[in-house]
């Protein structure tokens, strides 16, 4: 080796082989780029329009935390607190039941199934206690977003309803 041959650098500051693990293969670059995708979708899914409003009754959120719908001869009104719902935290689902007549229907088999359709996502089937003039769950929201919530009502005579509420946690 001569002068013209030999490496300008000395060895002690050459750069060292990635380790194997972090080389940028098609898989390792595929992976990551799933993972910025997922982390994107899981930020944009929060980032709804925001627009709740008592003139949209199937939304939660500013002063439209209630809802009514009708079916199979009920009158079913969700009520849920606290206003507005945050995911991640445990609520309170209150639902009344009155009849074609306006009568409250006592002594009905009630219950709450949260989901969320974007995410695949249920929430937890939750039985309702008879409470006052009408009947109480948990309302349990895992995150942040837009939630269907289904209220299947069994009377002690009559016929079983379903009523599809939806909700917004933010």
């Amino acid at each position: 080796m001569n002068r013209r041959t030999a490496t300008a650098q000395p060895a002690a500051t050459r750069t060292p082989a990635p380790h194997p693990a972090l080389r940028r293969t098609p898989a390792v670059r595929r992976s990551a780029l799933l993972a910025a995708a997922a982390l994107a979708a899981a930020v944009l899914s929060g980032c709804g329009s925001g627009t709740n409003t008592a003139a949209d009754p199937g939304s939660a959120g500013g002063a439209a935390c209630n809802s009514t719908r009708t079916t199979a001869g009920l009158k079913i009104t969700l009520t849920a607190t606290p206003c507005p719902l945050h995911g991640g935290r445990t609520g309170t689902a209150t639902i009344t039941v009155k009849d074609s007549a306006g009568k409250a229907v006592d002594g009905a088999k009630v219950e709450v199934s949260p989901e969320m359709a974007s995410m695949k996502m249920k929430g937890g089937d939750q039985r309702a206690d008879a409470k006052g003039d009408g009947y109480q769950a948990k309302l349990v929201l895992g995150m942040p977003g837009d939630w269907k919530i289904t209220v299947h009502v069994t009377p002690s005579s009559g016929q079983k309803a379903s009523a599809e509420f939806a909700l917004t946690a933010k």
